[in-house]
């Protein structure tokens, strides 16, 4: 008994070790601090005013509605409404300047804004290389397959598809599934229906995709009978023993 609950001591320090390093590395390259000043194109000493005035001038240029409904424009005007949101607030803001003074003084950078293919494709590739050097063991597959689907998030892919450059969507299509490699069909195929809307009508990508969730399909099959079959087989074996041990 003793040694059973150590070695689910020993389990759960696993898991918790994972989860802790997956999440400074995800907050690190994906939940960067924004320099919601720059963003406004304000200094850190605006009045509440200029940022009221900053914002509204800047939410008329960006807002989907006067461009098309471009993807572009609409992650403009996200970025917009989120900084505003914030420095709009005495308290957040004064919680933000906090933020904001860690981050210039360790040096490290602000998170790029807004949305771009190339930046999505960064922080895929940096998923995948995370993931691909952990222990199979000590990967949790909830938080995986969670920071691989805000990756793909519906603006996303609108903005993906409105860039249309077919060599960084089959970039990134073949770094997600790099990534979801080792995680189990259940947490696979919401994954591959975000991944078949980004394909487009690319056939390369969506047989890529198609043939990953076959083999995910094979394998869950494989898991869930694999136990009756050695079970047949263990009681194959005992009754031989019997019938030709006499």
């Amino acid at each position: 008994m003793k040694c059973r609950l150590q070695v689910l001591d020993f389990m759960f320090f696993l898991q918790l070790e994972f989860y802790c390093r997956f999440t400074f590395h995800v907050s690190r390259f994906m939940n960067q601090v924004k320099d919601y000043y720059n963003i406004l194109g304000i200094p850190s000493t605006a009045s509440a005013q200029e940022i009221k005035q900053s914002f509204r001038r800047l939410a008329q240029r960006y807002h989907p509605d006067k461009n098309d409904n471009s993807q572009m424009a609409a992650a403009h005007f996200r970025e917009i409404q989120e900084a505003y949101k914030v420095l709009s607030d005495p308290k957040q803001r004064e919680a933000y300047h906090y933020q904001r003074w860690y981050v210039r003084s360790t040096g490290q950078p602000f998170a790029g804004t807004p949305l771009t293919p190339d930046g999505i494709l960064r922080e895929c590739r940096l998923l995948q290389q995370y993931v691909t050097s952990m222990n199979l063991f000590h990967i949790r597959f909830d938080a995986v397959s969670g920071h691989i689907r805000k990756l793909l998030t519906t603006n996303a892919i609108g903005l993906l598809h409105e860039f249309n450059d077919t060599a960084v969507n089959h970039a990134i299509i073949q770094s997600i599934l790099a990534s979801a490699q080792p995680l189990p069909k259940k947490y696979f195929v919401p994954i591959a229906a975000l991944l078949l809307q980004l394909a487009g009508d690319d056939a390369a990508a969506i047989n890529a995709i198609d043939q990953a969730l076959l083999e995910k399909k094979q394998l869950h099959v494989w898991d869930k009978y694999k136990w009756v079959l050695m079970l047949v087989i263990t009681a194959l074996i005992c009754w031989l023993m019997y019938r030709y041990g006499k």
